[in-house]
């Protein structure tokens, strides 16, 4: 990574912090303390995902999905770890496959439509790692985007051409 992504990575980051920290603020001074509590609480769980994520010993796909957000602007993506997850052996595949995942839901999104997602790692059976991925938004022509997640090797199904199901399996 050059400095300058380094930069710009950082410079989101900041931008992230200080909006939330602003919500943070806006709530204390309308005395709105419900709704503070509630944004420490999932302040602090992303915080603890990004600590997981952060130390699952890889590089490459860390990277990639803390900069997802800033990268794909019709899509906003949440992660969740299984505690103590080593991703080391699978840093380049997740990759190579979460940028395929991207590129081929790019082509079948709807311009106007913003799809909020979440992905879930786990240890599968047998040493595998499992990802789960779950989409809301509408795809209007789903058939041809399952068709193309199928063919790279993706378990794709989706409901109501609103909630995309994507399960896979890296051994």
């Amino acid at each position: 990574m050059e400095e300058k992504e380094i930069i710009g990575l950082l410079r989101h980051k900041r931008h992230d912090w200080m909006n939330q920290i602003q919500l943070i603020q806006g709530y204390a001074s309308l005395g709105k303390q419900d709704r503070l509590m509630d944004l420490l609480d999932t302040v602090k769980a992303e915080s603890e995902e990004e600590r997981k994520l952060l130390n699952a010993e890889a590089s490459a796909f860390p990277l990639w999905l803390l900069t997802f957000n800033w990268i794909y602007a019709s899509f906003q993506l949440t992660y969740s770890l299984e505690q103590g997850l080593d991703l080391s052996s699978h840093d380049q595949t997740l990759t190579a496959y979460g940028r395929r995942l991207m590129e081929i839901m790019e082509k079948h999104k709807d311009a106007d439509e913003l799809y909020e997602g979440t992905v879930t790692l786990y240890r599968g059976g047998q040493g595998a790692l499992g990802l789960s991925w779950e989409w809301d938004g509408r795809f209007p022509d789903p058939d041809p985007m399952l068709k193309a997640l199928q063919e790279e090797g993706f378990i794709a199904s989706i409901y109501d051409r609103k909630e995309l199901s994507i399960e896979m399996t890296i051994e």
